[in-house]
């Protein structure tokens, strides 16, 4: 069946009233397609929906045996990969080992979470508050990589003093470790994570061969109803904000995903800006997802007021980055500038400000659109390119860091070189993400995305990929290298294959690629206009402005 037969609409998937997250159900045909699975049997049903269940109970029909069947092949993946099958757990060492992104979101809320055991139990939350304090914030929901960094950044001194009475349990050894953060995000991810520790969770528990891709549907967020802290709220304020590689937002990610963790902590006692209820979150003022960059600056907000914001500008939004760029600072990314430069002076109310906003969201889907097209071409050497992974090679700290007039500031940005496996790290997960984003939006029905259908686009997109193809050899070898490391049947594995190509990625400029993206630029100021040119359009204008503070 081809890929685009195969039925993805989340209203399609559920039953009693519950239906299956969106995330989840895009997952479901991101797996179901990937090479790893191939040959899974009863993959999709005749009717075109994916069969992702296949319990051991079902006593007739059609697929009563596909638990069976399914077994047999994850005995034979397990046995592909010189895993003894007489061990025990080793169809869930199977499902670990060929896991082609080391995460999945959840069936019920769509949050992702690891499969790794990266969460703490209830036991190791208690030795940080005994040894650190009753206030230290730390959730069973946020993975130990997050909680390890606050506590460094909080509470240094006790944090190394009771390093090895924090992490000790009777299988693991804790070494002496000094006050380098990096080395001791190594040990974590090279010997304490791998063991699987009794005081560490995974975001997910392994179910082969009754789940396709060998996992619970249900991740940890939503296993239990007992402990309050496992829902999608609680989550999102710990994890990570993906929208950042999803967008493919421009800006210094490290340093702005520092700030809005340190937002998180050092800042909660400040007030919101909107006069609710605390702790503060950080918001962007210019959203990501309207094509702003993603920079180390943020309002304050409580948590209601930035939901309700979601991806719409006020006029004192607008005002605010127009004062930014005075000052020399880059507030768009390279792909909503154009549309951005030739109507901010237009704002001069809140009305126009939303259609501002509407605008700049139709013109990042044909941002995302155009990536997709050099997706497609697979221009995969480019595209990581455009990711800016070299932010990544740089630990950064916000001297004097403060709240003024309800807006982050701080003195100084002191950076240091940052060469550990956590630099590559965060470089293979920013391209996963943005390349999954870039899969997922080509597999989406988009038949709603308004598109802006001029010809010189498409001649524009076309001379980028020419440029690429006409590349040196050394080029077109990086695609090579990409293509086989993340689209390999080797699933998991091909995990550290992507840490070690993306932190030997060149830093430099490339020339080819700045041309491409130069092309990819002028295709953008194309768009731009011709959105532009559609100010007045019943599309964009509204005849009154809903608040949304």
């Amino acid at each position: 069946m081809e890929h685009s037969e195969i039925i993805d609409d989340p209203s399609q998937y559920g039953s009693k009233g519950q239906s299956w997250a969106s995330e989840f159900v895009a997952y479901m045909k991101a797996i179901v397609t990937h090479p790893t699975y191939k040959g899974m049997p009863d993959a999709i049903k005749n009717d075109g929906k994916i069969q992702w269940e296949a319990p051991s109970n079902r006593s007739s029909g059609q697929y009563q045996f596909t638990h069976n069947k399914r077994r047999d092949w994850w005995k034979a993946k397990a046995e592909s990969l010189g895993i003894d099958t007489t061990k025990d757990q080793w169809i869930s060492k199977t499902a670990k080992q060929i896991h082609p992104t080391g995460e999945k979101p959840c069936k019920r809320c769509g949050e992702i979470m690891k499969i790794a055991y990266v969460y703490p139990q209830a036991n190791l939350v208690k030795r940080f508050k005994k040894h650190l304090g009753e206030d230290f914030e730390i959730s069973t929901m946020e993975p130990i990589h997050d909680v390890v960094q606050r506590a460094y950044d909080l509470l240094p001194e006790k944090f190394l003093s009771s390093f090895k009475k924090l992490f000790a349990t009777k299988d693991s050894v804790v070494p002496e470790i000094g006050d380098n953060i990096d080395e001791i995000f190594s040990w974590l991810d090279d010997e304490y994570i791998p063991n699987e520790p009794s005081i560490l969770s995974p975001g997910v528990m392994s179910n082969a061969p009754d789940r396709f891709d060998g996992f619970h549907s249900f991740n940890r967020c939503c296993r239990g109803k007992a402990d309050t802290g496992r829902h999608a709220a609680n989550l999102r304020s710990y994890t990570t904000d993906r929208r950042v590689f999803e967008f493919w937002s421009e800006g210094d990610w490290i340093a702005a995903d520092r700030l809005m963790g340190l937002v998180k902590t050092v800042l909660r006692n400040e007030a919101n800006a909107d006069g609710g209820e605390g702790p503060p979150t950080a918001d962007h003022i210019g959203p990501l997802s309207l094509g702003f960059c993603h920079r180390p600056e943020f309002k304050l907000l409580s948590k209601a007021a930035n939901s309700a914001k979601n991806n719409r500008m006020s006029l004192e939004d607008v005002y605010y980055l127009i004062e930014c760029e005075r000052k020399g600072i880059n507030v768009a990314s390279w792909y909503a500038k154009p549309l951005w430069d030739l109507r901010k002076l237009s704002v001069n109310s809140d009305e126009k400000a939303l259609r501002l906003s509407k605008m700049l969201r139709d013109n990042q889907r044909n941002a995302m659109k155009i990536l997709c097209s050099m997706f497609e071409s697979e221009k995969y050497a480019f595209l990581v390119y455009l990711l800016e992974l070299h932010y990544a090679d740089r630990k950064v700290e916000f001297e004097n860091l403060r709240a003024e007039d309800f807006f982050t500031a701080f003195d100084q940005l002191e950076e240091e070189p940052r060469t550990t496996k956590y630099s590559s790290e965060q470089k293979a997960r920013r391209i996963r993400i943005g390349f999954e984003a870039l899969r997922t939006y080509i597999e989406k029905n988009n038949r709603h995305t308004f598109e802006v259908e001029v010809d010189a686009v498409s001649v524009l997109v076309e001379d980028a990929v020419n440029i690429l193809n006409n590349s040196s050899q050394e080029i077109l070898e990086l695609d090579a290298q990409v293509k086989g490391i993340l689209f390999s049947e080797d699933g998991g594995r091909s995990e550290f294959a992507l840490r070690e190509w993306a932190q030997s990625f060149p830093i430099e400029k490339i020339e080819p690629f700045d041309k491409a993206k130069e092309r990819l630029n002028l295709a953008m100021s194309v768009v731009g206009k011709s959105i532009n040119d559609m100010w007045e359009s019943d599309r964009y204008v509204r005849e009154e402005f809903e608040d949304v503070s």
